[in-house]
């Protein structure tokens, strides 16, 4: 990404991050590396999670629409790699929108949290995470 890229991506998201910490600061850094252009496979399980969540869903959500608003903003001409960035973010973000009926999709994010909980014992004690340990 040019440092053109970099001073755009800046503007664009000045501040953002405080409105979102409550998705945690792990999730929020997950999304901007996805923007800078890495894949990040556990990404798309913390979505799941948030869009599932009845506390965070609709920070989730409001993150979702920002997000989409911020890419059509870019101008893919002069920042091509900026909005890969974003429109690779929205992927990540729509998908369980996209596959809220499918159920391979929901127990494939039920098994992944599930291990997540058992490799630390503390999650479990988190009301947000006591759903993944019931069979589905």
């Amino acid at each position: 990404m040019t440092s053109a890229e970099h001073t755009e991506y800046e503007r664009l998201t000045h501040e953002m991050e405080l409105h979102f910490i409550a998705l945690t600061p792990l999730f929020m850094e997950y999304c901007e590396n996805v923007i800078f252009g890495e894949e990040i496979e556990d990404l798309r399980y913390y979505c799941f999670h948030f869009y599932n969540d009845n506390y965070l869903s609709h920070l989730f959500q409001k993150l979702s629409y920002r997000i989409e608003r911020l890419y059509k903003e870019i101008n893919p001409e002069q920042f091509p790699n900026l909005s890969d960035g974003f429109a690779n973010l929205l992927i990540y973000l729509k998908e369980p929108i996209a596959r809220e009926n499918d159920l391979e999709y929901k127990a494939e994010n039920f098994v992944y949290w599930r291990n997540q909980i058992l490799n630390d014992p503390a999650l479990a004690h988190n009301g947000s995470f006591r759903k993944y340990l019931v069979a589905l």
